[in-house]
């Protein structure tokens, strides 16, 4: 089940969490599933202005905490809130870069963690 979020769109990420964007970013990938301690990698699409990420409650999937592993070489990724983050491409880079959000969370199935790669595209 392939998910795209453009712009303000939510994107559900199968049924394991939440993720909203805003700024021109769209974000490609499989929904991950933390009850398995899984990775999952998405691929970014982003310009200047950067990318926002939130994760919140999904079906029956609660986040407890969330996590930065590993920020990006190009720019910075912080922050905003208790569940959600801000990507900022540093000025006049355009290329690729990687960050790592790490995402703790119970659902139906079971309590556990995921590893959320961010492989972004900056234009």
């Amino acid at each position: 089940m392939l998910r795209i979020l453009i712009c303000a769109l939510t994107l559900l990420l199968a049924d394991s969490g939440a993720s909203v964007a805003t700024a021109a970013c769209r974000i490609r990938g499989y929904g991950f599933h933390v009850e398995q301690n899984d990775r999952a990698t998405y691929e970014v699409t982003v310009d200047r202005n950067g990318c926002h990420h939130v994760y919140g409650v999904s079906g029956f999937l609660t986040i407890q905490k969330t996590v930065i592993m590993n920020q990006p070489a190009n720019g910075t990724l912080s922050r905003t809130g208790e569940f959600s983050f801000f990507y900022k491409p540093k000025p006049g880079f355009v290329g690729k870069d990687t960050y790592v959000i790490y995402v703790c969370g119970t659902n139906r199935r079971g309590t556990g963690c995921s590893r959320l790669t961010y492989d972004a595209i900056v234009q």
